[in-house]
């Protein structure tokens, strides 16, 4: 993939219009009556009271994300597609310098996966997206070593914060309806801080989430700034013991 242009989105992406999710390119490759029922399941996540992420409110109320449909969680079978659309968000973000714009990617209904099997898939999704040859200039300057506290996942020489979303998890925020994984470039922050207004969105976002499930999300509480890939499933993780499970493709040019 050519960092010097502008890739163009796949046939399974999707941006809010007139109320409504609809296709970026002419396509009927996701049924209609799955993304309404989508959009319905978005909806009703951000419209709970006291939902704490209020960057995330913002951003559904303003019509500021987009939204991708790949598959099985953890199989890659549509990285192609979710690695293109994952550039294009980029680009979009990086055209607009937006501090809301989000990324919303989809999976396959997998009631009975428990938080373990959703970590498993996570870092198995996000390993497809990436490969050995590609690690220098999706990484850049960042560090592209799992086994580095700073390790975040790398595109286009950019850094990315994942949300992880599915029907078992243990933080009331994060339970949703299928697997989802929801994408922010590290610029965001760093563009609201520049604002000013990071530190208080962290506060608020704390104080809503105690009103919301009783208590602020402890693996935040712990490890903040300092190690964001534990955090990306969501999951209650032993920061003595866990090691980030992502690990790279060995060639994008592999079956």
């Amino acid at each position: 993939m050519e960092q010097n242009t502008t890739p163009l989105p796949s046939l399974r992406l999707f941006e809010p219009r007139q109320g409504h999710l609809h296709p970026f390119l002419n396509s009927d490759v996701i049924p209609s009556a799955k993304v309404r029922e989508s959009e319905s399941w978005i909806a009703e996540l951000l419209g709970q009271r006291h939902y704490p992420c209020v960057a995330a409110l913002q951003s559904f109320h303003k019509a500021d994300y987009q939204v991708g449909f790949y598959g099985s969680l953890g199989t890659g079978g549509h990285w192609r597609d979710l690695r293109r659309d994952l550039l294009y968000f980029l680009s979009c973000q990086q055209s607009s310098q937006s501090s809301l714009l989000t990324f919303w990617a989809l999976f396959d209904e997998s009631s009975a996966m428990s938080e373990e099997d959703f970590e498993h898939g996570l870092w198995r999704e996000l390993s497809h997206l990436t490969s050995e040859e590609t690690r220098e200039q999706d990484w850049g300057a960042f560090t592209s070593d799992p086994d580095d506290k700073a390790f975040c996942l790398g595109l286009g020489g950019h850094r990315f914060f994942v949300v992880g979303l599915h029907p078992q998890a243990s933080r009331l925020a994060r339970r949703f309806p299928v697997p989802a994984l929801v994408f922010n470039v590290f610029d965001q922050f760093e563009s609201l801080k520049g604002k000013g207004v990071y530190d208080s969105m962290v506060k608020t976002n704390r104080e809503r989430d105690v009103k919301f499930q009783g208590q602020a999300n402890p693996m935040a509480l712990i490890h903040g700034d300092d190690w964001e890939s534990i955090q990306f499933s969501g999951k209650s993780n032993d920061g003595k013991k866990w090691k980030c499970p992502f690990s790279f493709m060995k060639s994008f040019m592999k079956p």
